[in-house]
């Protein structure tokens, strides 16, 4: 990714140049992680960028934030316009939007409290994963490092200090040739990719886990789950094995970065008989539908950002 084309970020109710978007070097955060953020895209729906469940996101966001004892000193319609102004300015259409809340500068210390600073950068795009894994699929590894379980860290807040954990497992994963790491939970049960959901697929059936096996509640989990109902899929969640991984039709990450990603292995040996597998396929032909507005069924999870231009609020 490049940031050398945007101009803007937001920054405690103002947009900020991008050179000027500096952060002290006391910041709480940096020295301790204690922040929350949000991935969220927007996509080009009838020729102007609209953002992708952003009330969803938001919603996360706040409840991240209080799982931590931040409290965002702005309201998600702030927020909204925050993010719509921001994308105008940067002149983005399809971008990937990160805001992020945390503890500010005042003083340090593990028992420190500093007031909530938030911020939010755009853009343009997220490459997570290379186009030659989304083709054919990507290969996959049952990483060393275990998911940190609820009962150390609360999987369901995106919080900044968590991914420690999944940086950890994607550097070790890269290192021995994979494209994705798998880790697993505490129980030696599925968790999730490093920073992506799993679904496995067994003729019409759709199965994936949910936060008693330690995952992160994904948005692009939760939008596949409606989408496969209205496909006509069986949906079920629970407990997912190694083994039924190797055993599935097919198998599928998902998030917002990446969106939806066929596995074609796991550790060498192969998933399905073709990557990616028909239901897949299904499943991100319906996707792109409903982000891109194309399938009217979905269009409320679609926000246009001139909407806030419309509504006449400050941008």
């Amino acid at each position: 990714m490049s940031f050398e084309n945007i101009q803007w970020t937001w920054m405690n109710g103002e947009f900020v140049p991008w050179a000027e978007s500096t952060v002290p070097l006391s910041t709480h955060a940096l020295h301790y992680g204690t922040g929350v953020f949000e991935g969220i895209r927007s996509y080009l729906v009838d020729g102007e960028p609209a953002i992708f469940r952003l009330d969803a996101h938001l919603d996360r966001f706040y409840k991240s934030a209080a799982v931590y004892g931040l409290r965002i000193p702005f309201s998600p319609t702030q927020l909204t316009e925050a993010i719509c102004g921001l994308i105008r300015r940067n002149g983005l259409t399809e971008s990937y939007i990160r805001p992020i809340a945390y503890m500010g500068a005042e003083t340090l210390g593990i028992r420190a409290q500093c007031s909530t600073d938030t911020a939010i950068l755009a853009w343009p795009q997220m490459v997570h994963v290379s186009e030659q894994s989304r083709r054919r699929g990507a290969r996959l590894t049952v990483s060393p490092y275990r998911k940190f379980d609820a009962r150390m860290m609360p999987t369901t807040a995106k919080a900044c200090g968590q991914y420690l954990n999944s940086r950890l497992a994607t550097m070790e994963a890269s290192r021995r040739g994979y494209d994705e790491a798998l880790l697993l939970n505490i129980d030696g049960n599925v968790a999730e990719a490093a920073v992506a959901n799993i679904f496995l697929v067994n003729g019409r059936t759709l199965h994936t886990n949910d936060d008693k096996s330690s995952i992160l509640m994904g948005i692009t989990r939760d939008s596949i789950l409606q989408l496969a109902v209205a496909e006509g899929f069986r949906v079920e969640v629970g407990t997912i094995t190694v083994d039924d991984l190797r055993q599935a039709d097919e198998v599928f990450l998902c998030g917002t970065a990446c969106e939806i990603v066929p596995v074609a292995e796991l550790d060498g040996s192969k998933i399905g008989r073709t990557s990616p597998g028909p239901v897949t396929e299904q499943i991100c032909r319906a996707f792109d539908l409903a982000k891109t507005g194309t399938s009217l069924e979905w269009r409320h999870w679609l926000h246009p950002v001139a909407e806030m231009q419309v509504a006449g609020l400050r941008c």
